[in-house]
């Protein structure tokens, strides 16, 4: 095994599947805890309202956990981190985040030794070669522990960085990156970076060389790809299911992860959050790809789609990950 992989799979401990072979992780996004005013306290009470019904072995937040960069201070972020997550920690339930656009280009107001403070938080830097503060991997491993054969399923999370503008200052780009006419709707959104792609490929190639098989997987980042436009351009083909009342955000630069994705053949959906009007899923080129509604009440949503998608995994069906959309007001009572 070579050192690089050897490092990416180290996790603060191992993510195990449950005894029947399941691995249930639950995705939410889009929080936007405000400056100059405290965050919505009924975000902690959809919060554990979705632990109860989904029982989830992974709690992941996909960005966009703040409006603006950060909050008031670093202990105004250290009491919100610690409030919305503590029926997480008491239940010693793991859970991890990646940055969403709101979030800021840099770890300056999001510190990650706030969330590391807590003891089941598996969220990490990422390694110093590749773009931005949210980039690595979780392994999920079998219920015995056993590492011999290979993790069970791997998620793979990436930063997708705040805007183009920073993407063309990263790399000094002489050219402007968005155009007066852009085919999607955020054109100053950004996307994973190219050095990013190229580390998900080399690392999954690595696996698969080590293990003697493709390990599957999930991809998880706030913005979405520009692929998730196609699924409500073409409903039939994609067997859409779900709500889009807005487009889809992709970043203005194509930068290739679906195409490595695919030509890779080992992960099997990716989810995005972002888009706090879509929790649609779509299947093109044999990858789900998923919206998870936002459950943030700071930020604009509406109570229909408020809630989180749950992913399940079988071992056995490790080809398939499929996941549902949990609506937090068919649950919660006097939920608004």
């Amino acid at each position: 095994m070579t050192q690089r992989l050897r490092d990416a799979m180290k996790t603060r401990y191992q993510l195990r599947l449950r005894e029947d072979g399941s691995f249930r992780t639950l995705f939410t996004s889009d929080y936007h805890a405000p400056r100059g005013r405290r965050w919505d306290p009924e975000l902690k009470k959809d919060i554990h309202t979705l632990l109860d019904v989904c029982d989830p072995d992974l709690f992941f937040i996909i960005g966009d956990l703040t409006d603006s960069g950060g909050l008031d201070s670093v202990e105004m972020l250290e009491e919100y981190v610690s409030d919305i997550t503590e029926e997480i920690e008491k239940r010693q339930i793991a859970w991890a985040h990646v940055p969403g656009n709101h979030d800021g280009a840099t770890e300056e107001g999001l510190p990650l030794s706030v969330f590391q403070a807590h003891p089941h938080c598996l969220s990490e830097r990422g390694p110093a070669e590749v773009s931005g503060y949210g980039t690595y991997m979780l392994p999920v491993w079998p219920h015995d522990g056993h590492t011999e054969d290979g993790p069970a399923f791997v998620i793979w999370a990436m930063d997708a960085h705040s805007g183009c503008n920073r993407y063309g200052m990263d790399f000094q780009s002489p050219a402007p990156l968005v155009l007066p006419n852009m085919p999607v709707r955020f054109n100053g959104s950004d996307s994973v970076h190219f050095n990013q792609v190229a580390w998900y490929w080399d690392l999954s190639v690595e696996l698969e060389k080590e293990y003697g098989r493709k390990i599957p997987g999930i991809i998880v980042m706030h913005s979405p790809v520009q692929e998730f436009c196609l699924v409500g351009m073409n409903p039939t083909d994609t067997e859409m299911d779900g709500i889009m009342l807005e487009s889809p955000g992709p970043g203005a630069v194509n930068t290739g992860l679906f195409a490595a994705a695919y030509e890779r053949g080992d992960v099997k959906t990716i989810v995005s959050g972002h888009d706090h009007l879509n929790n649609y899923s779509g299947k093109y080129m044999g990858i789900l790809l998923t919206e998870d509604g936002s459950l943030g009440r700071n930020g604009y949503g509406i109570d229909e789609i408020r809630g989180g998608r749950l992913f399940t995994y079988s071992a056995e069906k490790p080809d398939e990950i499929p996941s549902r959309h949990v609506v937090v007001r068919d649950y919660r009572e006097g939920a608004r």
